[in-house]
């Protein structure tokens, strides 16, 4: 689909919000400081006929050169107050626009932050991170690079040409014709290159978000690329990605450097004509030597604005390029909102209830076809199967982290999507497979989902998970700093502090994804007698590939392809020699 420009740039301007004052202040003072400018040829001019006319005085009259020193005084204090004017403007005018590329980077950060926060899960599955990051860094920052260095620039080289167009017009049609055509000239060639450059830059923007995906992936997958010895690959990954990224980066900076030398070029070739009309002028007395040094001057400076509004052009357009692309996210369909009249649970008792749910990730690719299942409160439900079958999902479904298709999901008789996502998941603890924590000490880590609660709730709960043994045993115990995702302790420290987490959480209904697969044996035991301390009244969804964590289950469902295919406790199970005694045996009989 092709990309709207003009769509864009309006769309990017609701970020300037509220600093409408501040621009129009840019805009009077970029003038401003154009108008000041512009003025100066003609007093130059002024001057150089006082010196040429003392001259000609001095050469006809054989006296001594004279000019008068109270004229060009005050032609000189003239000359020195417009270009101090002309700096003042410029310099507020280069400092309110560098405030005001900031605040649109941070409005635009801000608003792609909340977006994150409302996008589905369905989003992250498919996008890479690194391009999420690139976007949030890289694209933002090239607008705020656009915005401070080229939008008061691109007004003061519109007045500049327009006011040297006015002066040159004024001072000679004649010789106007000829720096029209080089001007007109030179403007088409840039436009039309500027409009080429910009899918360049499209591209380029495109591939850094691609490399920076590669360089997260190599980084957070470092110690699975040596175990298979796979740096070679790694290495021709990135340098093909790598390449690519050169490959447009050439071109988009071809496209936006080979402006300047044809504009120069062009302007060389007006110089010459202009040069030698202007001696058949001066010879026939219609111009003076000053009006000509004026023309010049101000053909210089139409044409100098056409190379730098080429340049902002191009950069510019990267900055459009990198606008849509943060577009792009922020055009993402948010979650399903909340109903309007959302229900409340005062207190949850636990009963759940799937009635025929109908759910896949795409319409095209339906995993639960017609699922129900009655839990009563306070049982045990343990969910096992093959890889792929759905058991991860049916929790996800659960704590609505996406929408089903069909059917309905309820606790305690009230469906899930009459309730507000907020009050539904402040219902539930959660472990899951794959740790997650965050940058900080221990103890806010286990604190997450209260930071309110006291040092000693932390510890008793870090105590009934096992986990007040080996911290203590750390330098600074319960303020230990953790690294990035709590890469200085063990897999196994990490999956005890997310059960701490859980069970400071104190909730009514809990799911354990995976809660023991990243200890040992010992360990195992210790977490599993914490537990069954910690689901006992309450309703509790157990995710395992060991079997030995959930013989104890009310209820086991065995899963496949996204169908319940056998349902019953341990032994009943056992009795069927179905799927689950195989998968039991598998692990058992050894």
């Amino acid at each position: 689909m092709k990309k709207n420009k003009k769509g864009t740039i309006i769309r990017l301007c609701s970020y300037f919000h509220g600093l409408g004052v501040k621009m129009l202040f840019i805009f009077i003072t970029s003038i401003l400081s154009s108008v000041f400018f512009i003025a100066t040829p003609i007093f130059l001019g002024k001057a150089l006929d006082q010196l040429a006319d003392g001259i000609k005085t001095a050469v006809t009259l054989g006296t001594r050169f004279h000019v008068n020193i109270e004229t060009m005084g005050g032609i000189f204090l003239i000359l020195i107050t417009l270009y101090v004017l002309s700096f003042l403007c410029n310099y507020i005018a280069s400092y309110l626009m560098s405030f005001i590329s900031e605040s649109v980077t941070l409005n635009m950060r801000t608003a792609l932050s909340d977006k994150l926060h409302k996008l589905p899960l369905r989003f992250y599955d498919s996008t890479e991170r690194g391009d999420i990051l690139s976007r949030a860094t890289n694209d933002i920052e090239k607008v705020a690079d656009s915005l401070r260095e080229g939008f008061n620039r691109l007004i003061g080289c519109t007045v500049t040409i327009i006011g040297a167009v006015i002066m040159m017009l004024a001072i000679s049609p004649s010789l106007f014709l000829i720096a029209f055509l080089t001007i007109g000239t030179a403007t088409i060639v840039t436009i039309m290159i500027a409009k080429k450059s910009r899918r360049y830059f499209l591209n380029y923007q495109t591939s850094l978000g691609e490399l920076n995906a590669n360089i997260e992936e190599a980084f957070t997958g470092q110690l699975v690329i040596k175990a298979f010895n796979h740096e070679e690959n790694a290495i021709d990954n990135f340098r093909k990605i790598n390449q690519e990224l050169y490959k447009h980066s050439n071109y988009s900076q071809i496209a936006q450097f080979v402006v300047a030398p044809s504009v120069r070029f062009i302007n060389n070739i007006g110089y010459i004509a202009i040069a030698v009309m202007s001696v058949f002028s001066i010879i026939q007395g219609r111009l003076s030597i000053g009006a000509v040094q004026a023309f010049i001057q101000y053909t210089d400076k139409a044409s100098e604005p056409v190379i730098e509004c080429s340049q902002i052009i191009s950069s510019m357009q990267s900055a459009v390029a990198a606008s849509q692309r943060f577009f792009e996210i922020m055009d993402e369909l948010d979650e399903v909102p909340d109903s309007v009249q959302t229900e409340v649970l005062p207190s949850v008792q636990g009963n759940v209830c799937f009635e025929h749910v109908r759910f896949g990730y795409s319409d095209d690719h339906i995993l639960m076809k017609d699922v129900t299942i009655q839990v009563q409160a306070g049982d045990r439900i343990a969910i096992v199967g093959p890889t792929g079958a759905g058991k991860t999902t049916l929790v996800n479904l659960l704590m609505r982290f996406y929408d089903i298709q069909g059917g309905r999901i309820t606790i305690d008789g009230i469906d899930i999507k009459d309730m507000s996502r907020r009050e539904l998941r402040s219902k539930f603890g959660m472990v899951l497979q794959d740790t997650w924590l965050f940058s900080g000490s221990i103890g806010e880590n286990i604190a997450y989902s209260n930071f309110n609660v006291s040092k000693e709730e932390i510890i008793a709960a870090a105590k009934s998970a096992r986990a007040d043994h080996f911290v203590r045993t750390l330098p600074d115990g319960y303020n230990t700093l953790l690294s990035e995702d709590g890469s200085n302790i063990s897999g196994g420290q990490k999956q005890l502090l997310t059960i701490a987490r859980a069970i400071l959480a104190d909730p009514s209904i809990l799911i354990l994804d995976e809660a023991t697969s990243s200890v040992d044996t010992r360990t195992e035991v210790e977490i599993q007698k914490a537990m069954n301390n910690l689901m006992k009244g309450r309703t509790s969804f157990i995710i395992a590939h060991k079997l030995s964590t959930i013989r104890d289950a009310d209820l086991i469902l065995v899963m496949q392809q996204g169908t319940i295919i056998e349902q019953g406790t341990h032994n009943e199970l056992l009795g069927q020699k179905g799927f689950y005694e195989k998968l039991y045996n598998s692990q058992f009989a050894r």
